[in-house]
């Protein structure tokens, strides 16, 4: 009895999230909703650039995303850290990717043959090994791009390489939106963190693309266009399953199943079949044999074929 009183007292008591007015939450749950899915479908991408980097399985989660202030995110950069600065022409910003260098000497360990170095060690990157970590940035910054394409257009002009938080200086003051990525190799563990600047998710707002989805785009197509896409939609193959009937067993009757055993199905002889195009029910039919192969004669059409369904 008690446990119950105390289960009823903790569904109805009220919690209470503490909110700084200082710095207010500017975009809606709808908005960070649709940017977690953006940044879902990023993770797997850059999973497959750093795995081509690394010669390794690699697993990439999105585990969070905060929105800072920019110099609360700044002060969050340990020093040394491996910072790129990319600048995008149609917004007056940068995004930011900070990734520890411990992970970025192991990725140039591995791409020189070795096992990889250690990921805790704390220092700054040389000349040559900035040069090979910046194509990998560059890749990255490739997939990134692609997965902003559904939402907006944009393109990375320079990237600039520093080491020391303390140095990099942001004119905006505007709160930036943090991305943090997980990296799963093996059986070690990394992060990157992606800041975006609030002029270019501002952009986005203003055209309705964040809050409504992915943009649409509606374009006539000529007759010639038309009737290629129809032709190449025609020749798709598509699955056709005529089920010979279905039934339900119990876990124990399927256990005791021997070679020989018979299995009585729902479906009556003198019914027609189910048929099924892609997995959506659009006929019936009769079994029957043709030269020698099991067939089924069409009896009749259940519903008519949409071409979105078959596709």
């Amino acid at each position: 009895m008690e446990s119950k009183r105390r289960e009823q007292k903790l569904g109805t008591e009220k919690y209470v999230e503490s909110y700084d007015f200082r710095h207010p939450k500017l975009f809606s749950k709808e908005i960070m909703r649709n940017l977690r899915t953006l940044h879902d479908m990023f993770a797997r991408s850059l999973g497959r650039v750093l795995g081509s980097a690394l010669r390794h399985k690699v697993d990439v989660l999105l585990y969070g995303i905060d929105q800072l202030s920019v110099s609360k995110f700044i002060n969050s950069i340990q020093s040394p850290s491996v910072i790129y600065l990319s600048s995008i022409d149609e917004f007056s910003g940068n995004v930011i990717m900070v990734m520890p260098p411990g992970f970025c000497i192991h990725i140039i360990e591995r791409q020189s043959g070795g096992y990889g170095g250690d990921l805790s060690e704390p220092r700054s990157l040389t000349t040559i090994e900035e040069k090979i970590i910046s194509r990998v940035v560059k890749g990255i910054n490739h997939e990134l791009i692609v997965a902003w394409e559904p939402y907006m257009d944009f393109n990375i002009t320079s990237t600039t390489y520093e080491s020391k938080p303390e140095n990099i200086h942001l004119s905006s003051v505007d709160p930036t939106i943090v991305v943090k990525l997980l990296i799963d190799f093996g059986d070690k563990q990394a992060s990157i963190q992606i800041s975006y600047p609030y002029s270019m998710l501002k952009q986005a707002m203003n055209n309705s693309v964040l809050t409504k989805g992915k943009k649409t785009e509606k374009e006539k197509l000529s007759e010639e266009a038309y009737e290629s896409y129809k032709r190449t939609l025609s020749d798709a193959d598509v699955c056709i399953k005529p089920l010979l009937g279905t039934t339900r067993l119990t876990i124990k009757d399927i256990i005791d199943l021997e070679e020989g055993d018979v299995i009585p199905l729902n479906q009556r002889t003198d019914q027609p079949l189910k048929v099924k195009v892609n997995n959506a029910l659009k006929m019936s039919a009769y079994p029957g044999v043709v030269r020698g192969r099991r067939a089924v004669k069409i009896f009749d059409v259940v519903e008519e074929i949409n071409e979105k369904e078959v596709i």
